[in-house]
């Protein structure tokens, strides 16, 4: 019998089952190739300073260290570069803007991600920054979909990935064993990302399905070494001249496919910060599985205990997987109780 079944291999089943596999646990990977999936077309950019407010991400001095730690790891893994520092210059849209980020600079907590108390003004020829910004410290790039990728062909190697759509129809639960097409398991553990609304186990839970849309243009002569954040981010890709601007965020959607209102609203945002003339090179989108408090689920199925869900990363995947999915596996694994804020036991005492 297996220890573990798990549903998935975005960022959070990926993470999941490494954590799982480090301390020795029997797993079945089950995951359908999906290249349209949140992570395969996410920016893979951490940013330890987000929003107009310019507020420190939520555990940040644990995340993003223990990202980049794991992400290092599997590049010695896999003989591959796949996280790049960023300097992320953060544009200003008013002087209210820079006597906010006036004030941050003088909050301790933050001074280890400012790179200095200097106002940055870029090319006017190429960039609309009147009010100018500042830089960013700890930013960095995944390459989420070549990550992705070497993990899935790890997967295959060590014969622990099935690589077909999941069936309910074809998953028994009992309170001994998880039982899915003849294979035997103690628990299943969903990482479905935004398949996860139709999951009958976990329907209880108040997912925010968001659509992102984004955009892959070639622009000649511009910021090949930073990511630009104004009204979008323009992210250069590490090919030469292209550059990936994002992105939208949209609640009422008819299906995940790139759209001409996704594209014209990153155009016009696009207008606000860009001077440099562009082409289009690509237009994608996908489906990311919010959460109206930011906060991943992590738990089990109140009435099945052995049918668990590992979920909700949102737009901060990268750097929210792997801490929570080594804290996941230290509840699992070593009972070590799961933090009240990503326990989805907030949802059911709220319900």
């Amino acid at each position: 019998m297996l220890d573990f079944i798990i549903v998935g291999q975005g960022i959070a089943g990926s993470m999941l089952s490494w954590f799982l596999m480090k301390e020795n646990q029997t797993l079945l990977l089950i995951d359908e190739l999906n290249t349209s999936s949140a992570t395969h077309v996410a920016s893979g950019i951490t940013n330890p300073i987000t929003g107009r407010k310019f507020v420190k991400t939520w555990l940040a001095d644990e995340l993003i260290p223990f990202s980049q730690a794991t992400f290092q790891q599997f590049e010695e893994l896999f003989s591959e570069q796949l996280l790049y520092p960023l300097s992320i210059i953060k544009l200003f849209d008013s002087v209210k803007a820079q006597n906010d980020w006036s004030l941050r600079c003088a909050s301790p907590e933050y001074l280890p991600y400012l790179k200095n108390e200097e106002i940055i003004y870029l090319d006017t020829q190429k960039v609309k920054n009147d009010f100018g910004g500042f830089e960013i410290n700890g930013g960095s790039k995944l390459e989420a979909s070549k990550f992705l990728t070497l993990y899935r062909n790890l997967l295959k190697q060590k014969e622990v990935l099935l690589e077909e759509k999941f069936n309910f129809e074809e998953l028994q639960v009992s309170e001994t064993s998880i039982v899915y097409k003849g294979k035997s398991a103690k628990r299943i553990i969903f990482c479905e990302g935004a398949n996860a609304i139709q999951n009958p186990y976990f329907k209880f839970l108040p997912f925010q399905l968001a659509k992102g849309e984004c955009l892959i243009l070639k622009i000649e002569d511009f910021y090949a070494d930073r990511v630009i954040n104004g009204e979008v981010f323009i992210m250069p890709t590490g090919n030469k001249d292209e550059y990936y601007i994002g992105s939208t965020h949209e609640w009422n959607f008819d299906d995940a496919q790139p759209s001409e209102k996704g594209k014209n609203e990153l155009l016009g945002n696009l207008s606000t910060v860009l001077k440099s003339p562009y082409q289009i090179v690509d237009h994608k989108a996908a489906i990311r599985p919010t959460v109206k408090d930011r906060r991943p689920f992590i738990g089990f199925n109140p009435q099945y205990k052995n049918v668990g869900i590992f979920n909700g990363m949102g737009t901060k995947g990268i750097s929210l997987a792997p801490y929570f999915a080594n804290h996941f596996t230290q509840h699992l694994v070593h009972s070590a109780p799961i933090m009240s804020e990503v326990d989805i036991q907030r949802v059911l005492k709220q319900g």
